[in-house]
């Protein structure tokens, strides 16, 4: 599995390719913890070019939207299809997710400004 991460202002994509099981799950759990602890709590896993996911991957995806969603933000995935879409529409997981066919259309989701920063007062 190969995963690359973009960070922009207010959010932060995260993109996988291979495999997401048992083996290669500590990888993306590392990553989504590192992006969370720089302060995105926007998150957009492109999985596009996911070739397989297991149970494993499934359940670290859901507590990275648990944890996204704790942190004030939400965590959004891009590129479903295949066998993981199988997956999520078996174990209803699919109505969890918010979803996007492309990481284009999830950044519309993307709020104007970094979570955390002040809304500049209003002119009088």
């Amino acid at each position: 599995m190969s995963i690359e991460v973009i960070s922009h202002p207010a959010c932060a994509v995260i993109s996988v390719s291979g495999d997401l099981d048992k083996v290669s799950a500590p990888q993306l759990e590392k990553v989504i913890s590192e992006v969370l602890g720089a302060g995105h709590v926007h998150l957009i896993v492109d999985v596009s070019a996911l070739g397989f996911c297991d149970s494993t991957g499934v359940w670290l995806l859901l507590a990275g939207l648990r944890r996204s969603f704790e942190a004030g933000g939400w965590l959004r995935l891009a590129g479903v299809r295949g066998f993981l879409q199988r997956l999520l529409e078996l174990t209803r997981l699919s109505e969890a997710f918010p979803t996007d066919p492309t990481v284009a259309e999830a950044m519309r989701h993307v709020p104007a400004r970094r979570s955390g920063q002040a809304t500049p007062p209003a002119p009088a």
